[in-house]
């Protein structure tokens, strides 16, 4: 069992107990044997990527509200909610600065009994000079206490008016230009802000920033769409420019997110694992050392006493000597995939590696299979989705690696889709995806992934790499996986990326790069 206890320095410990009672050959109980483990470290750690995950799904629902909606209040509202519930705290508000840096509350949630300020915070006469500037830098202000902290009396008495007892500023900037300020309000009595919440509000902020550029540039472009007719072309163009750079934005946070949160699960993973690789080699000698006593007794004393002969039958000593050292071969095996998986996890993840260079195209491809691994094997009624890797020898290719990596990934995710939906339909069906490489000429490259889908309706295939086109089903796929791959491949790495479909046959994409970058 695992508990908590108040170690001799004073401080709080969480260990794990385990023991085993000892009795005579009454039957009587002698003592407990056990090991007391200090799981602190492991405790705090679980703790901490738990609130590292509570936090990006924060900001990933913020983000996917962004995507889905231009209606800046109601993006703001609903930020404003889930960081008051996500902090509890007591008031969450959003100030917007007009001129002269005076302004007003345009969105608040607030938890009774506390008053609310929305619209009516006004000017802060003792707003002090020079705080625009401060905040216009995107530092940020944490106050604990403000009975203690050292402030003018003038403006101590205003934030005890809101009955404000410590409070945490963060700046919503847009362009460098400061919009106005997200501010958590703690109001029942002081309140230590950690890093992690301040680093929540400062992301979250900049979420805000892009929503608020967003709506303001939608609302723009509708502004002048009723005002001239004859600008419709270049307004069709603007919003067009913004879905391309709302979706960019969107799945350019998404893959960070994605990439740290697996570069930080598998260094974690990596931890425990080389500890039990490296014991492992010790447990083999020190088994083989125990078996060879063993059996050196067995031959001093061949005629052993009753009370050894009964353990020696109960424990099934031969079976034993036989079995231990392939369970310790078994663990070796074990240790050796998770270290196989967390290699790729790694290779997936790249963040190291923002700069081109030249990677191994294949050991890309093999990562994203493995993180997909879980999709593709059988699961009750349905089969195994078979993988055919015809690959050809490939030299290393000048690339962005976790850009191209998210290119495979999208490609594989559609593809498993389409075979999915077509198990749901046909009886007699293998589904199957297939990845080939190949060098096509001295300079570049190809790699397609089919599969043996549905297809594409003839009337779809035109505008499947459009921002926020797609062809599944409402709520199956947003849109943007297509065509930002189109811009990765076209315009990072100077490629060309085509789809063939055929339907009720399958579908396959093809993308061609050069093997060094600034090569035609």
């Amino acid at each position: 069992m695992e508990y908590r206890l108040i170690h001799q320095d004073g401080q709080p410990r969480w260990v794990q107990d385990k023991g085993q009672p000892v009795f005579d050959t009454a039957g009587q109980l002698l003592y407990l044997d056990g090991v007391l483990l200090d799981i602190t470290r492991r405790k705090e750690s679980e703790s901490r990527y738990r609130a590292i995950a509570r936090r990006e799904a924060l900001i990933n629902r913020i983000s996917a509200q962004i995507r889905e909606s231009l209606q800046l209040e109601t993006i703001l509202q609903t930020a404003v909610q889930a960081i008051r519930s996500q902090l509890k705290t007591d008031r969450v508000v959003i100030y917007r600065f007009q001129e002269s840096w005076h302004g007003y509350v345009v969105v608040e949630d607030v938890q009774p009994p506390w008053t609310s300020t929305l619209g009516t915070l006004g000017a802060d006469n003792c707003f002090p000079h020079g705080y625009a500037e401060y905040y216009e830098s995107g530092r940020v202000r944490a106050i604990d206490d403000v009975d203690t902290v050292e402030l003018d009396e003038c403006h101590r008495d205003f934030l005890t008016g809101l009955q404000v007892r410590a409070n945490l500023i963060v700046p919503i900037l847009i362009q460098n230009q400061l919009w106005g300020l997200l501010i958590a309000h703690e109001c029942r009595g002081p309140r230590h802000w950690s890093g992690s919440e301040i680093e929540l509000l400062l992301s979250l902020a900049g979420q805000m920033g892009v929503a608020i550029s967003q709506s303001d540039l939608y609302y723009q472009a509708t502004r002048s769409a009723s005002q001239a007719q004859e600008q419709a072309h270049k307004l069709a163009a603007t919003l067009l420019e913004l879905q391309r750079t709302q979706a960019q934005l969107v799945q350019t946070e998404k893959m960070s997110s994605l990439g740290q949160l697996v570069a930080g699960v598998a260094h974690e993973i990596n931890n425990p694992v080389s500890f039990i690789d490296g014991n492992l080699s010790y447990a083999a000698e020190y088994t083989q050392d125990l078996l060879a006593l063993v059996t050196l007794y067995q031959t001093r004393y061949p005629q052993p006493d009753r009370d050894l002969q009964t353990l020696r039958q109960r424990i099934d000593l031969e079976f034993l000597a036989t079995d231990f050292p392939k369970l310790l071969n078994s663990m070796r095996v074990g240790v050796d995939r998770i270290k196989s998986i967390v290699a790729s996890l790694r290779t997936f993840s790249r963040m190291d590696e923002a700069e081109i260079k030249p990677v191994d195209i294949h050991e890309g491809l093999n990562s994203t299979l493995m993180i997909l691994q879980n999709r593709l094997k059988a699961h009750g009624d349905r089969p195994e989705i078979a993988v055919d890797l015809a690959y050809g020898e490939l030299p290393p290719v000048e690339c962005y690696a976790g850009q191209l990596n998210q290119v495979f990934m999208n490609l594989l995710s559609n593809a498993i889709d389409a075979v999915e939906e077509q198990m749901a339909t046909a009886a007699d069906y293998t589904p199957e995806i297939t990845i080939s490489t190949a060098v096509v000429t001295a300079d570049r490259i190809t790699i397609t992934i089919a599969d043996n889908g549905p297809g594409i309706p003839l009337d779809k295939q035109t505008r499947i790499f459009e921002p926020f086109y797609t062809t599944k089903p409402v709520g199956k796929g947003t849109g943007i996986g297509l065509s930002i791959s189109y811009q990765i491949i076209s315009d990072r790495h100077h490629g060309t990326f085509t789809c063939q479909s055929t339907p009720g046959e399958g579908t396959a994409f093809t993308l061609t790069i050069p093997r060094q970058q600034g090569t035609t």
